[in-house]
């Protein structure tokens, strides 16, 4: 009331005097106001680094994993929380994702500029090119690299438009789920040994965005990005005639998770880095910064591939990580994991050496 009595008296003084600017509206009701949109988005400025305890979370889920990696599946099995007999995956069969509800991202409604690796999207071309394999998408002659966009919702016109209206069931009469928007974009090489994860969006992030979000208890059983990854890696190399057990090289592009770019300024830091364009900088094996970047959430869904396939891959690791930005506008981490087999001679002083972190930290694994 207060403010209307002033605004009125203001007005009541400038009739007095016959001069009120055009210019001027005057608002005698707060609520009268045009609400304003939100302001745009601070800019995408550089990560401060970790602090001690980020740090070492980072750092110790790393030494589980380094150790887990190379270790005997029966041994890897009892660390998990629950305990289990093995570390292995029970997803095997392409058909468990599509019973969960995964559904491909229609090829037709891809844009173009995401098969482009050199591109502004993505900027990773003249990494590709360095380690010697492929730059391109399949899209283009020569490509080798198959663009896969794998979402847990429906793209078929028989059902709701709205993910937020989608159910799902296993089995007829059986309990109904709901659909959580998760999206997982990655590429797959075949022929050189490749995986680049790109965009990821778990069902377990993803379901805190749904209307009204959805529980805990109606994921998917089958929502790890190592379960949907593999399952198109063996598919893949089966049905283009490669072998499954030549993977060299992970890489995960355009970082914008929040903790794994602190856990890469706070390394960089420690070795007087900074992060450059290609080919940045190396971590080695053995380096507890390595083993940091190893633990953060970009890198460890690729380290569980390896830990959860050991039937398949043998004791494959990761042996050192490449950091660096992407040719892009906003500059964000890129990490290449190197991939290595284990000399049979080390593995069993390898798991000697890690095996006494793992019991202290083995709820994390």
């Amino acid at each position: 009331m207060r403010l209307a009595y002033l605004l009125i008296s203001v007005l009541f003084s400038l009739q007095r005097i016959g001069r009120i600017p055009q210019s001027i509206t005057v608002a005698t009701r707060l609520d009268a106001l045009t609400p304003r949109s939100p302001p745009p988005p601070p800019p995408n400025r550089p990560a401060g680094p970790a602090n001690d305890l980020t740090w070492e979370r980072c750092r110790a889920k790393g030494c589980t994993f380094t150790w887990a990696m190379q270790a005997n599946d029966a041994d890897v099995g009892p660390t998990y929380a629950p305990e289990r007999s093995t570390a292995g995956s029970p997803w095997r069969n392409f058909n468990d994702l599509l019973l969960w509800f995964w559904r491909p991202f229609p090829n037709s409604r891809v844009d173009e500029r995401f098969h482009d690796f050199y591109g502004r999207y993505w900027g990773v071309g003249d990494a590709l090119e360095g380690l010697g394999v492929s730059p391109y998408s399949e899209l283009y002659e020569g490509g080798k690299n198959i663009l896969y966009f794998f979402d847990h919702q429906s793209y078929d016109p028989e059902d709701p438009p709205d993910v937020n209206d989608q159910r799902y069931q296993l089995e007829e009469g059986g309990k109904i789920y709901r659909a959580t928007g998760a999206s997982y974009c990655f590429s797959v090489n075949p022929w050189e040994g490749v995986i680049i994860g790109f965009n990821r969006k778990s069902p377990r992030y993803a379901a805190k965005e749904r209307g009204p979000p959805v529980p805990e208890d109606e994921l998917p059983a089958v929502s790890q990005f190592s379960d949907i990854a593999w399952l198109h890696w063996d598919g893949v190399t089966r049905a283009r005639h490669t072998e499954v057990t030549s993977l060299r090289y992970f890489l995960s592009v355009g970082i914008d998770n929040t903790e794994t770019k602190s856990v890469i300024r706070r390394a960089m830091d420690s070795k007087g880095w900074q992060l450059s364009e290609w080919p940045g900088h190396t971590f080695e094996r053995r380096w507890e910064e390595t083993r940091a970047i190893i633990g953060t959430p970009n890198v460890q869904g690729f380290a569980y591939l390896l830990i959860q396939h050991k039937d398949v891959l043998g004791n494959m690791f990761i042996d050192k990580v490449q950091v660096f930005h992407g040719d892009t506008t906003h500059q964000n981490p890129c990490i290449v994991m190197h991939l290595s087999k284990p000399r049979v001679d080390n593995v069993g002083v390898e798991g000697r050496k890690d095996s006494v972190r793992t019991h202290v930290i083995r709820a994390q694994l």
